[in-house]
């Protein structure tokens, strides 16, 4: 094998927001071992007392383990102390080196979320939960008293080198609940009879997770399904923006009668909710729900971050849809949660950011991402209208028949018709409906003229083209890909779902419906 094809193996599984490729052909424990031994210099430049503790997990994909115990010998080999956790979801691994700062000084998942069952990856946390180029950028501790430093090398050696579940799963719940600020047993106070709460966990991590809330929350009907950790993936690849994995727990709510349904992705850092009709909570209008409950526990006037694919529903609630850069009380930002993540740590006021894809992240929870903190504040939401004699249904109604969103369509696109090309050709088609037009821009969203813009470099292709009452977003995947480009479509009319029909089905044609997935 050439050189050059040894480097493109590498190039080829480096995305936007984590490390991602096929499990015995783009990574395996060689690569995880390389990649750790990467890693530890890095880690090593931002600790100030040794030894530099690295927290390790894996979900339940079959090469989940293999890869681990490689990335933990490079971290080794490289300088580093690596503490195995075993399986573990995503925001676990994120959890511990933000609580424990002092003492933890980052964290990797080995992950590929929802990608088919031979994918696996990493994802990467710096001391405080944070992305890793914002972690190298802040001081790390460094107690000035001689007898301070050599305790805290004492503490972070006392560390065992192997935690179970039971020393971090039970504190992570605890602390989402205490971070939230929920109280699920004053919040069901006075209902007639318990909240029922349908749990789809599509043998994913969200089942052991969901199982830790449930002993808390035992005053709760819980019913789970497929709750065992499985990387085959024997029913589902979990996933909760696709239409059957969404049925299934539709199904699950209505053959229960629950009043809620929850699922997550393999991972559980993504969550979804249905209400008791089995009707999925688009992620906006969850995002609305969640913004709404934060506002009435930190104060009216907090921010609220949304990313470019984003509905309406957002800027509509919690500021104003043409004001939504600079100081905007409901900040536009890139897409990525490495992307948004460092724009909340500049910017102290923004106590939520959420994606369309179901990642929200909190200042209070330390910045980072936790779907188990919005499922949180809903249930919360939900047992209060319950007690009430109300339904999370009647709550969405309105919003529901307004923000007419056609969800995420994808588009896997031959490499000789680039997506650039494709996108361009959108903000063309529609150019004398196209009212505002908003790109990436040193990954700052900005409003420009035309695009693609005269005289700027783009951080990303994205795009998202304001009409008068619709809007459409086109992007390319940073995350997912094969030899073309995998292109990212969404469509949202105000109060006019022909409209918003009419407009998908034009830009589908647009795209080429053949390359449709």
């Amino acid at each position: 094998m050439a050189l050059s094809d040894f480097l493109s193996k590498v190039d080829k599984v480096i995305k936007r927001d984590d490390i991602r490729g096929v499990y015995g052909e783009t990574i395996d424990a060689e690569f995880a071992c390389n990649l750790g031994m990467a890693l530890a210099e890095t880690f090593l430049e931002c600790t100030a007392v040794e030894p530099v503790n690295v927290v390790i997990g894996h979900d339940m994909r079959l090469s989940g383990a293999e890869l681990a115990q490689g990335l933990c010998t490079g971290l080794e080999d490289g300088g580093c102390r690596a503490i195995m956790l075993g399986r573990a979801g995503t925001e676990l691994v994120g959890f511990l080196p933000a609580k424990y700062s002092d003492v933890i000084d980052g964290g990797v998942i080995i992950t590929a979320s929802h990608n088919p069952k031979d994918y696996n990856g990493f994802k990467f946390y710096g001391r405080g939960g944070m992305p890793l180029p914002l972690a190298m950028k802040m001081e790390p501790p460094l107690p000035e008293d001689p007898l301070q430093r050599l305790a805290l090398g004492i503490k972070k050696r006392s560390i065992p080198t192997q935690l179970r579940w039971e020393d971090f799963a039970p504190d992570f719940v605890l602390t989402a609940i205490e971070k939230a600020g929920v109280d699920l047993q004053k919040a069901s106070a006075g209902a007639s009879e318990p909240l029922r709460i349908a749990v789809e966990a599509g043998n994913g991590m969200g089942g052991p997770i969901c199982h830790e809330v449930a002993k808390i929350a035992s005053h709760f009907e819980w019913t789970f399904s497929n709750d065992v950790p499985d990387g085959n993936f024997p029913v589902v690849i979990p996933n909760p923006l696709q239409a059957d994995y969404q049925q299934m727990v539709s199904d699950l709510v209505l053959r229960t009668s629950s009043h809620v349904g929850v699922c997550f992705d393999g991972d559980a850092d993504r969550i979804a909710l249905a209400d008791e009709k089995g009707q999925m909570v688009s992620p906006p209008l969850l995002t609305s729900l969640v913004g709404q409950r934060l506002r009435q526990k930190l104060g009216s006037d907090v921010k609220i971050a949304f990313n470019l694919a984003s509905s309406w529903i957002v800027p509509d609630t919690f500021g104003d849809r043409h004001n939504v850069l600079g100081d905007a009380r409901a900040l536009m930002t890139p897409v990525g949660y490495s992307k948004i993540k460092p724009i909340m740590h500049a910017d102290p006021e923004i106590a939520f950011g959420a994606e369309h894809s179901a990642h929200y992240m909190f200042r209070e929870f330390w910045g980072t991402d936790s779907g188990m903190m919005a499922g949180l504040l809903v249930l919360e939401l939900v047992a209060e209208l319950h007690a009430q004699g109300k339904t999370l249904s009647s709550v969405l109604e309105a919003s529901r028949s307004r923000y007419c969103e056609s969800g995420e369509i994808n588009f896997q696109l031959p490499p000789q018709r680039p997506g650039d090309e494709v996108i361009a050709e959108a903000t063309r088609k529609f150019a004398d409906e196209i009212r505002r037009i908003y790109v990436v821009v040193e990954d700052r969203c900005r409003l420009v003229d035309s695009y693609p813009p005269q005289g700027l470099e783009l951080s990303v292709s994205d795009v998202r083209a304001e009409c008068e009452d619709w809007w459409f977003c086109m992007r390319k995947s940073g995350t997912e890909a094969r030899a073309g480009d995998l292109l990212r479509l969404f469509v949202e009319a105000d109060g006019d779902r022909p409209l918003m029909e009419r407009k998908r089905d034009a830009l589908i044609e647009l795209a080429g419906p053949q390359f449709r997935i």
